[in-house]
């Protein structure tokens, strides 16, 4: 009898987990960073001409402004809390001439994202308005249904497994895309969240892409390349090439320009084939996507 108790208990539990992955299959379903509408807008740090950036007040008018993807920076504070703000200094952003890394959370906290932040004619509006530097978890949990990307700014591989974890803790895995200037730094970010994580090039990675790509026993390693639209040094790897752009996305691999924000430029990269571009006005590229007939 204890035997067809056990099998039966054993049973039950099986389509238990079954139905569960069932459930959460449905749920993520469609939800996947490079799923269109293509090309992707790219919120660069929010709709950060409009307000402060790297806030959830900026992300969230991105959103409302067509954007596809919001695009953001972290730090890790003193306390191990991964802190979404661009510079490590914080002195441009909110006044207070301190280093991200040596304070902890609760110190960031009680800064103001807004206090240098002004509008075209000079004007602080935002100063003394509330505005907060985010975590990435209080990030995660306001769009825990976007799809977002991420530039670890630290040139440090300190906490990326309580990272990969919190990306966990959200089920962000398959909505997040990261990208780190450094090459150890998304070398051990691949290797701690076992590549299922997307990841960009790293300026490293594209050097050896460019040398090593067309060699049959080079793996690429990454997702993205995100390359800025004005370098010279793009143009003459002829990285907006638009051969070299359609060969590379034939490899399965997106294109993303950064930081485009005028009508004319943002136009010359979707026509040379860009997957996305980065920009801080989401709302005149996805305009320019509308008379284009792709929005």
């Amino acid at each position: 009898l204890f035997y067809k108790l056990f099998g039966f208990f054993y049973y039950l539990f099986i389509i238990n987990i079954i139905l569960i992955n069932l459930i959460i299959g449905s749920e993520i379903k469609g939800q996947y960073y490079f799923d269109c509408p293509c090309p992707h807008i790219i919120a660069h740090q929010g709709a950060s001409m409009d307000l402060p950036p790297n806030t959830i007040e900026a992300f969230q008018l991105a959103l409302d402004h067509g954007a596809d993807i919001i695009e953001l920076d972290i730090w890790r504070s003193m306390d191990g809390v991964w802190v979404v703000i661009h510079d490590r200094n914080l002195l441009r952003i909110t006044g207070v001439n301190k280093d991200i890394t040596q304070m902890s959370f609760d110190e960031i906290q009680s800064l103001d994202a807004a206090y240098n932040f002004s509008d075209s004619s000079g004007n602080y509006l935002y100063r003394d308005k509330g505005y907060k530097i985010p975590s990435l978890e209080e990030v995660f949990k306001n769009f825990k249904n976007e799809k977002i990307n991420i530039e670890i700014k630290d040139n440090r591989k300190l906490g990326l497994s309580d990272l990969v974890e919190l990306i966990k803790k959200y089920q962000m895995q398959q909505k997040t895309l990261f990208v780190s200037f450094y090459y150890s730094v998304i070398k051990e970010f691949r290797k701690v969240s076992k590549n299922e994580i997307a990841t960009a090039a790293s300026k490293s990675d594209i050097m050896r892409m460019i040398y090593f790509g067309k060699l049959p026993w080079y793996k690429i390693p990454f997702d993205a390349f995100q390359m800025p639209f004005y370098s010279k040094k793009v143009e003459r790897y002829g990285l907006k090439n638009p051969k070299w752009i359609e060969n590379m996305r034939s490899r399965g691999l997106e294109i993303h320009y950064w930081t485009i924000d005028n009508y004319k430029d943002i136009k010359k990269a979707f026509s040379i084939g860009a997957s996305g571009v980065i920009t801080n006005r989401p709302k005149v590229a996805y305009e320019l996507l509308a008379q284009m007939g792709k929005r």
